[in-house]
């Protein structure tokens, strides 16, 4: 009985470190995308293909209001190592909510943003918006496998 309670610790502390360190590794992409890749040329470039004047207050609210979205996107990313010392079910389902909603905002509008970053910058440069996409649903998909297949979080 003691084996099955310390696998299935060790299973949860294993998931919990898992999903931890890949929370750190998307927040690290997530910002570089917000902070390199998304800059006022490609913002400007968003404005201008959708036939609205890219003024200098045009541009800044864009990005302002985009960067404030996403540095809270990137504190809850590094909520994610809490798991490495605790694996709390509620934890658990914040971080599940984070990568969903984090895949769908960014991908609302990704096809505008890919498409600015290419004429702008490069294809190169749109990698870590991809990535966080990819990697967001990635995690949630794992997240939802591991509570259907243990029928619960952490696989406790």
């Amino acid at each position: 009985m003691q084996t099955t309670e310390q696998e299935k610790e060790l299973r949860a502390k294993k998931s919990g470190r898992f999903i931890a360190y890949a929370s750190v590794i998307l927040a690290v992409i997530y910002a570089i995308y917000l902070f390199v890749s998304l800059d006022n040329s490609v913002v400007a470039d968003i404005l201008t293909s959708h036939h609205i004047n890219a003024t200098k207050n045009a541009v800044g609210n864009f990005i302002n209001s985009y960067r404030l979205t996403g540095i809270m996107y990137l504190i809850a990313y590094m909520c994610g190592l809490i798991a490495i010392w605790n694996q709390h079910t509620y934890l658990w389902w914040f971080l599940f909510a984070v990568y969903i909603s984090q895949a769908f905002y960014t991908a609302v509008n990704a096809g505008v943003i890919i498409q600015s970053i290419n004429h702008v910058k490069s294809g190169f440069m749109t990698l870590p918006l991809w990535i966080t996409i990819i990697g967001s649903l990635a995690l949630a998909v794992y997240m939802l496998v591991i509570s259907i297949k243990r029928k619960s979080t952490f696989n406790r």
